[in-house]
């Protein structure tokens, strides 16, 4: 396989990480972290001779050069001391989350919701290796997957862990309405695609990151669920779409409560009509999924 010369990597990309494949460079970046830690000040300098009280190195001169291979990627060097940078506190951060540990494990767990493919509500939320799913055991459709890390499972409890997606599902979400990227900031591209299981299609949409190449796959009636007015119509009913879990909230969807008729693939348009006892929105949405707000008596 050709590789693309777009992907060829950058050798100072090489050379930085090479750079952290040292135990005595990762207790610079580590006492750094705990320095800021410690002040509850994010840009916290320590001085050559404090740093170097503070790691297990022999000489002085050894920590120097060891110190040297980080300053400009790792650590900034300033007229007060030594600092973390952008890119060395989220190393300090990745090793302190456990990314590189074992994820821990637990039980599957029965969790209430529905399936968007089978209307079926019996749900099984699982941990496969580093993903965690939810699925339907009517139709084996995995309805959420994502990454889990160390630090997620660590000191929670099974249904602990579970509600903490239904946090972070939303969370990377309202970023992504924002064109940001969850993982690394940067801007991302939607589009709205067609996702099948056995015979059935529904409609989701794409968020992927032009940097970093994170994607996020979300039905195509969440943006509409977050449209202000739809989240005021739900608050209004006692209902905090925020505090309600995805695979909860596909209940909306399949009960019709948030019904959506596509009006064309290429481009992209639906309308959609949410409705809650007896008041009703009429909303549409476009092939860049931004949703506006229509009048009730659309024909």
């Amino acid at each position: 396989m050709e590789v693309d010369q777009d992907d060829n990597i950058d050798p100072e990309v090489v050379d930085a990480i090479s750079s952290l494949g040292n135990s005595q460079r990762l207790q610079i970046l580590l006492a750094l972290g705990e320095e800021e830690r410690e002040h509850h000040e994010r840009r916290h300098t320590k001085t050559f001779t404090e740093l170097y009280d503070a790691v297990d190195i022999e000489s002085s001169s050894q920590f120097s050069y060891h110190l040297n291979q980080l300053v400009g990627q790792f650590v900034s060097e300033t007229p007060t001391g030594y600092r973390l940078t952008y890119s060395g506190t989220k190393i300090v951060r990745v090793i302190r989350s456990g990314v590189y540990e074992t994820t821990s494990s637990f039980e599957d767990r029965e969790v209430s919701g529905a399936c968007l493919f089978c209307d079926g509500t019996t749900l099984l939320a699982t941990l496969d290796i580093d993903q965690f799913r939810i699925r339907c055991t009517s139709c084996d459709a995995i309805l959420i997957t994502d990454f889990c890390p160390q630090s997620q499972t660590r000191d929670r409890t099974t249904s602990e862990i579970i509600e903490s997606y239904c946090y972070r599902i939303w969370s990377i979400y309202i970023q992504l309405r924002g064109g940001i990227c969850p993982e690394c900031f940067g801007p991302v591209d939607t589009v709205v695609s067609q996702y099948e299981h056995g015979g059935n299609v529904h409609h989701i949409h794409n968020s992927s990151c032009r940097e970093c190449q994170f994607l996020v796959s979300m039905p195509v009636e969440v943006p509409v669920a977050f449209h202000p007015a739809v989240l005021s119509l739900f608050w209004n009913h006692g209902i905090s779409i925020l505090d309600v879990p995805l695979w909860v909230f596909y209940e909306y969807i399949t009960s019709e409560v948030i019904e959506m008729e596509i009006v064309s693939d290429e481009p992209f348009e639906a309308h959609s009509t949410v409705t809650m006892d007896d008041e009703s929105l009429s909303l549409r949405m476009d092939d860049s999924v931004t949703v506006t707000l229509e009048p009730c008596d659309r024909d």
